[in-house]
């Protein structure tokens, strides 16, 4: 086809600015398929030996005539006016142009034209609807009829003449987005062989295309069967291809940009930005040459990216974007740079908090494998701390992270199955799993057990120590026995739902029992010592053959623990012995016992195999005989032995503590079988061991209601051991006699007040929380005794009283009466951070599950009791003693961010009804009482007043429905856009909703309180004046428009609220502006800071992040502009 050279020529000299219109008859019909054609016709000849520009010549093409058709073509997608049809040519014409400019031998034929050339990377933005790259549409696009009609176009009014933008239908957007396609390949195609290296401005212009079309495929108003993560990963290769030929000046300033894109508001771009700078990383590390700017330097290092880029988007308000973070994070490892990995290590070692933070997020985001990685190479330590930080995760109150972290802990655990770290860590983590409240969680550590031990237990003949698996599996049941004896509770807990299944074979039990003899015994009988009472057929010789070499000590290396498994053995298989044999082991125990000569974890195995061998009797009045008689002699000879020591007037001076503590022992487990043969003299006995060695209390304290000395005993002098453990052995006595349990409560209240040693004060607490399960209407009175502990000055005591409490909480053993909402909840301020986070556990997943509406009922009386504020007729009048108000008091200016660290915690876990219903009852309780004059206005009252608008001024106590309404689209969109607009119209409409009944709320309840009270301190001239003014500024901010009519009734107040609205508007106003200068990119690189992000706040450690932001700025980033964003 020819055309007027006329017209070609007026197009090269205008420079493929604007063209001529085509004669009607030459115009291309069917572009579409005409342009696919024509390419798939050229393509070949990218690589072909044989010459394109030679086929045109033999075919009398104009090369010059060809680049014109093009450009008209290109030219006609211009307009916001351009059809779908000239959209979809632009884009074709545009793809053929970039083809040819990448055929070998298009310099000579002068095919290059740099306008052109611009002209075609600007089509993308030209084609694709601005209305959808700006914002997102707020009205549903409707689709294209069968016919072919489209919806009308909505009207501008504007006083400026516009152009109106053609809406598409989704049809027509996804032909458009398939010419970016075309076009983004031609053009990655072209950058492998045209270089660009003296076109700095179509370099750019190639950067922006690509950033473009990556957005493009995110505003779409539809679902694409895309990859977007396959196609943002090309994106950002194109990108790190185009920038290898950059020279280093250009590529510093473009990193420098990159940064602040990957700062943006937008989840994609910060998304996009990881995915560019991993591809960067892959490259060798640029050097600085001699004319390079120095601010600029910083930008060429790996270091960089690693440090900046990467490991600063870790605390990213986007989930997805943390994750994506901490996946490059652990990539960067692989890669062949040094530079890079060396990076990520300086990361780490100087912080152990750092990898403990690293750990809890990558459980949250669910980045597993990424943290496998870090630890695989040894970036983060394979030290107790970490490790107990992985398996603290496995009881996290969130599913999913519990099963990851599981599985993580298996993957460790096979990686590295010889560390004993390791082996520790994955018990600790995998075995309190097994009685989980989830039972897909029990499966999941069930599985992990059964995998990892019961599985690999095989006969002792095959056994060898080459074998990785059973060498595992022998030295995980070896630190069961050793370390981890606290776990067994739960390790018996697998075997009871093991035995139900019937997973103990005889082959099983028998491999077992070839063990028992071997260098596995300790390991062997733990096992036996779980399924001996599910296996009725057991090889009873062998068992009997071990029991007999432990009584006559032939195995001297018998460890305690194995002693107790091989006692416990023996219970379970007292049942099938015959009498004779089970004669002589009773005979056996009660030697040993008599001796007392074993430790105290034997002695209380061995009195309970004693009971399980006389329960083989067919009569419970058979079974009391016997227990009367042996447990009885044992009492009879622990009474003599502590009867010579405490009554006998030299039998102190060469007392033999540990004899003592175990015949004290011996007393305490013997006598719950017995107590007909407890006698009075027993219990006076025990009681002067305890006598306290402080005989007086000091003048001015107060003596505790119903308290009593312990005995009539002078002082007494033995060890702080021996009188610990006669608090237990006494706390058992009561256990069996009600009147024993009445008598010394008032002494064990006495002792926790009064005794200065740790080990005596802890058992008592054991005790009484003990005999409040046993006797829990007496023991009531005194739970305030025990729940002062809470402020012991040991942390192990506050600790212990802390998860006993919350045991009788959950059973409801114990009410929340009195002070122990407010002394429990002031745990959360503990000085240990460890202790003050077990108290949020306690509250949160165990307490409020069970009473949902306890932080409500509580929280008005937490503002007086904190305060120490007495006058109020309802509130914080229950009885309490000087010292424990001492104890418990947060009173005064230096424990003000204590006290609303508590208001805070409280009410972030409101429901927004009890947040609604909350500002009514401090508006009603507390404004309205100062107002009618029943709380006088005095300092004390101030201090709670002052602090009442302190806490009406928080961002908690808003509604989450009008203030997470604003923050809900921080994040990537997930849905389609038809169910995005319709949960955005239902939030809109609530939101509404919600704001009118505040607001009438707010006029009818809030606003007479509040002129009268600013009337009363006015008068007064009281600095809350200045609270409460600062209240008003702050809710004044949501009704801007609506002072003067809120406030009718006090046109000053009225005033002086516009006036200090707008000069806190104004101040924001410089502060953002201060901001916007400051945040630029030279300060953070030379400072080699990392991006400040949103995360969370909860009690310092990490949890799932939510954004809050106050306020938000968003401004157009473009490279070429040099325009920067605001750290996001």
């Amino acid at each position: 086809m020819f055309f007027c050279a006329g017209w070609v020529d007026a197009v090269w000299d205008f420079e493929f600015t604007e063209t001529e219109p085509l004669d009607a008859a030459i115009v291309i019909k069917n572009g579409s398929k005409e342009f696919k054609t024509l390419y798939s016709l050229l393509l070949p000849y990218m690589t072909d030996t044989e010459s394109v520009w030679t086929v045109f010549g033999d075919n009398g093409v104009s090369v010059k005539s060809l680049v014109a058709v093009l450009s008209y073509f290109i030219l006609g997608g211009k307009s916001k006016t351009a059809s779908v049809q000239q959209r979809i040519s632009a884009l074709q014409a545009s793809s053929l142009y970039l083809l040819l400019l990448g055929i070998p031998g298009s310099v000579v034929n002068k095919m290059f034209h740099q306008i052109l050339f611009d002209t075609c990377l600007n089509t993308v933005s030209n084609c694709w609807p601005q209305s959808l790259v700006k914002k997102r549409k707020k009205d549903t696009l409707k689709s294209s009829q069968a016919d072919g009609k489209r919806s009308k176009p909505h009207r501008k009014d504007n006083d400026e003449e516009q152009e109106e933008e053609v809406h598409l239908s989704p049809q027509d957007l996804l032909k458009i987005r398939e010419g970016v396609v075309l076009l983004v390949k031609s053009l990655l195609r072209l950058l492998l062989k045209f270089p660009l290296k003296d076109e700095p401005q179509s370099a750019d212009n190639c950067v922006q295309v690509l950033l473009d079309s990556a957005s493009i495929y995110r505003l779409g108003g539809f679902d694409l069967m895309v990859d977007k993560t396959d196609y943002r990963t090309h994106g950002a290769q194109a990108v790190a291809k185009l920038l290898a030929k950059m020279p280093c000046g250009d590529y510093a300033s473009f990193i420098k940009w990159l940064f602040d894109y990957s700062r943006q508001a937008k989840v994609a771009y910060r998304m996009f930005a990881l995915d560019v700078s991993m591809a960067l990383l892959e490259q060798p590390e640029r050097e600085a040459n001699e004319n390079l700017d120095a601010e600029l330097v910083s930008f060429l290092s790996h270091r960089f990216l690693v440090h900046n880029m990467v490991f600063g988007r870790r605390s990213d308000a986007s989930p997805t974007v943390r994750g994506h973070a901490l996946t490059c994070l652990a990539q960067c490892l692989d890669l062949p740079s040094m530079n890079a990995t060396r990076s990520i290590k300086e990361l780490f070692p100087t912080s152990e908090s750092l990898s403990h933070t690293y750990i809890y997020i990558c459980m949250y985001v669910h980045m597993h494998k990424a943290m496998m990685g870090l630890l695989k190479h040894n970036v983060i330590m394979l030290s107790e701390e970490n490790l107990a930080v992985l398996s603290e995760r496995t009881r996290d109150p969130a599913l999913s992270v519990k099963k990851k972290a599981l599985q993580c802990l298996m993957d460790l655990l096979a990686a590295h199955p010889e560390n004993s770290l390791v082996q520790k860590a994955w018990l600790r983590g995998v075995v309190p799993a097994v009685v989980d409240a989830e039972s897909s969680v029990q499966e999941k550590a069930l599985e992990c057990l059964e995998q990892t031990i019961l599985s690999q237990v095989k006969s002792h003949g095959s056994y060898s120590y080459r074998d990785a698996q059973q060498t595992l599996t022998w030295d995980l049941l070896g630190l069961l026995c050793d370390n981890c004896q606290d776990l067994g509770r739960y390790f018996s807990r697998a075997f009871t739902v093991w035995s139900k299944q019937n997973k103990f074979t005889a082959a099983f039990i028998n491999n077992l029992i070839s063990h028992t003899e071997a260098e596995h015994a300790t390991g062997a009988w733990l096992l036996l010592s779980k399924v001996a009472s599910s296996c009725p057929r057991l090889d009873y010789g062998k068992i009997l053959d071990a029991w007999d070499d432990l009584v006559r000590s032939v195995s001297k290396n018998v460890t305690v623990t194995t002693s107790c498994h091989i006692l416990c053995v023996i219970g379970d298989i007292g049942e099938h012995l015959n009498e004779d044999t089970k004669s002589r082991i009773v005979e056996d125990i009660i030697t040993w016992l008599k001796s007392f000569d074993m430790p105290l974890e034997v002695i209380s195995a061995s009195v309970e195999t004693l009971c399980r061998l006389g329960k083989a009797e067919a009569l419970n009045y058979a079974l009391q005989t016997f227990l009367n008689q042996h447990c009885g002699e044992l009492v009879s000879l622990c009474e003599a032995y502590l009867s010579s020591v405490i009554l006998n007037e030299n039998g102190a001076q060469n007392l033999n503590e540990d004899l003592v503590v175990k015949h004290l022992y011996t007393l305490g487990v013997a006598s719950l079988h017995c107590p007909s043969k407890v006698g009075k003299r027993i219990v006076l006995l025990v009681q002067s061991v305890l006598t306290s060695s402080v005989e007086q209390q000091s003048e001015g304290s107060e003596e505790l209601a119903g308290s009593q000395p312990l005995s009539q005993f002078k002082a007494s002098s033995m060890p702080s051991s021996v009188r610990a453990h006669a608090v237990i052995t006494l706390g058992k006595l009561c256990l069996q006699h009600e009147e024993l349990t009445r008598k010394y409560l008032p002494a064990f209240a006495r002792e926790l007040e009064l005794c200065s040693e740790l080990a005596v004060r802890s058992n008592v607490v054991v005790v009484m929380c003990d005999l409040c399960v046993r006797y829990t209407n007496m023991v009531d009175r005194y739970v305030p005794n025990v729940s002062a502990c809470l402020r012991d000055k040991e942390p192990l005591i506050r600790k212990q009283t802390l998860t006993m409490l919350t045991n009788l909480l959950q059973e409801e053993y114990v009410k929340w009466k009195g002070s122990l909402f407010f002394r429990f909840i002031a745990v959360l301020v503990d000085s240990d951070p460890t202790i003050a986070s077990l108290c949020e556990y306690c509250l949160v997943h165990l307490l409020l599950k069970k009473n949902p509406v306890m932080f409500s009922q509580h929280f008005i009386e937490c503002i007086f009791h904190f305060n120490s504020y007495e006058k109020h007729k309802t509130y914080n009048n229950f009885p309490q003693t000087a010292s424990e108000k001492a104890k418990f008091s947060l009173k005064g200016a230096q424990n003000k961010e204590r006290r609303f660290t508590i208001y805070r915690f409280l009410l972030v876990h409101f429901t927004d009804a009890q947040r609604f219903n909350i500002t009514i009852k401090i508006s009603q309780n507390i404004l309205a009482c100062f107002v009618d004059g029943e709380l006088p206005l005095d300092g004390d009252g101030a201090a709670v007043l002052a602090e009442t608008f302190g806490i009406l001024s928080l961002k908690e106590i808003k509604l989450s429905a009008l203030s997470g309404a604003a923050g809900a689209g921080g994040d990537e969109p997930q849905e389609d856009e038809q169910m995005a607009m319709a949960k955005a119209v239902m939030q809109v409409a609530q939101k509404k909703v919600v704001s009118q009944v505040q607001k009438k709320v707010f006029i009818e309840s809030m606003i007479p309180i509040i002129i009268n009270l600013k009337s009363m301190l006015e008068q007064k001239r009281s600095p809350v004046l200045k609270d409460l003014m600062g209240y008003l500024q702050l809710t004044m901010q949501d009704y801007r428009s609506e002072v003067k009519e809120f406030f009718a009734a006090d046109e000053q107040l009225a005033v002086e609220l516009e006036y200090n609205l707008k000069m806190y508007e104004k101040e924001k106003e410089q502060e953002m502006e201060a901001q916007m200068a400051h945040c630029s990119l030279g300060g953070d690189a030379a400072s080699g800071g990392t991006p400040v992000s949103t995360r969370p706040s909860n009690g310092g450690r990490p949890a799932h992040p939510k954004t809050c932001p106050v306020r938000q700025v968003q401004l157009l980033a473009a490279y070429k502009h040099n325009a920067f964003v605001p750290t996001y």
